[in-house]
């Protein structure tokens, strides 16, 4: 990933969290009201989507400061975006799963 899409990845998740409290709760409204879980749960849950996020801007600070356009470091890096964009595709499909049920 090249230092400007570093820093606008970074710049959109400081803009997203910059009240994270509100953050966490309207993702944990919308993981309560579509999984029908209890309001702790789903604070839980949101709570960890949160620190996932916060993980994910200090790995692209990191890379940032270190300047790593290493190849294989820049590969590894888009493979885990890759990952928890799948994982969060997934949970999506079975939130709008359960929310018909």
């Amino acid at each position: 990933m090249n230092s400007t899409m570093n820093l606008l990845l970074r710049a959109a998740i400081s803009a997203a969290a910059s009240d994270r409290e509100k953050f966490v709760d309207r993702v944990s409204t919308l993981i309560e009201e579509k999984a029908g879980t209890s309001t702790e749960t789903a604070s839980n849950i949101a709570g960890n989507v949160d620190r996932l996020v916060d993980m994910l801007d200090q790995q692209l600070l990191l890379d940032q400061l270190t300047g790593s356009n290493r190849c294989a470091e820049t590969t590894a890096l888009e493979q885990k975006i890759d990952r928890l964009t799948e994982a969060i595709d997934r949970l999506n499909t079975n939130l709008e799963k359960i929310a018909r049920r």
